[in-house]
């Protein structure tokens, strides 16, 4: 009876999970649905409705699936680089920046946005997610895309899933770049009353957990090429996360760079056109940006 009784309640979960509303970013070339908690390995247990935070759509909040918004690389440009964006929020929402997509895509970049599932105190699922757009944008050799020319970026939270990815996926499937915008890489930084270290640790973390998930912990001479972007006064995340993991970086002989604007606080916005062309010089230094 008890065995009948646990099917029961999680096929009542189930179901109830395949019925949460979900939404999706018009305007994409192309949009890819991956997966969703019911269909993909790892959970991050939201059972609210995926929502746009105040009604405004470029924020949204309780994702429980993930899907790729494509923006094509111009095709009289397309270098056969691809970039998986991951959008910042703090962990608790995505901050959708449909503009940085379009130009990548202008430079002869294939851009994907990624809507990833928030961790919800479950990080496995965002982590999941945050692979799988690397892994699926590698097969689109229809897009010109260039399997070995696929990096990643994001901007605050999504700067430290940016670096998580280039040091947390195996070697042999490491981004070929990262470029982690004003990145929060320590979560041993505001240790306690942090709420992105509850959305992406759980309620009950440790400062052990926040150890293991601060990426300048986990660098080795196998972490991807990276470039670090940020400014000298954000209040947000401060600017000695990204010098010790830039420190990081260069103790164990990875290719790097850092450029610290002076001012501009949590954002680039100040520094947009600078930012841009530094960030094709850089590509063009690892070899990687080549137009037709």
């Amino acid at each position: 009876m008890k065995r009948i009784l646990t099917y029961a309640l999680a096929l009542t979960f189930a179901l109830g999970a395949s019925a949460q509303k979900t939404i999706s970013l018009q305007g994409a070339d192309e949009t890819v649905r991956l997966w969703d908690n019911t269909t993909a390995k790892y959970s991050n247990h939201q059972t609210k409705d995926e929502q746009w935070r105040k009604g405004k759509k470029n924020v949204m909040i309780n994702t429980s699936s993930c899907e790729l918004y494509i923006y094509k690389a111009d095709p009289a440009k397309n270098t056969g680089i691809a970039i998986c964006y991951y959008p910042g929020g703090g962990f608790t929402g995505l901050h959708l920046s449909v503009s940085t997509a379009k130009w990548y895509a202008s430079q002869g970049i294939t851009a994907v946005l990624v809507k990833y599932r928030l961790p919800n105190g479950y990080k496995e699922a965002m982590l999941e997610d945050a692979f799988g757009a690397v892994r699926y944008i590698r097969t689109r050799t229809d897009l010109g895309v260039d399997p070995n020319k696929v990096g990643v970026t994001g901007s605050s939270a999504g700067g430290c899933l940016t670096a998580l990815v280039s040091n947390m996926m195996p070697d042999e499937e490491k981004p070929a770049f990262a470029i982690p915008l004003y990145g929060s890489m320590l979560r041993t930084e505001f240790y306690t009353g942090n709420k992105a270290n509850y959305a992406l640790l759980g309620k009950d973390f440790t400062w052990q957990d926040a150890v293991d998930m601060s990426s300048n912990n986990m660098v080795t001479p196998k972490t991807s090429p990276t470039l670090l972007l940020l400014c000298d006064d954000d209040r947000v995340v401060e600017p000695y996360s990204s010098l010790v993991y830039y420190e990081a970086l260069v103790r164990h002989g990875v290719k790097c760079s850092m450029h610290i604007f002076p001012e501009g606080g949590h954002s680039l916005k100040k520094a947009m056109k600078e930012q841009q062309e530094l960030t094709i010089d850089w590509l063009k230094w690892l070899g990687l940006y080549n137009t037709k």
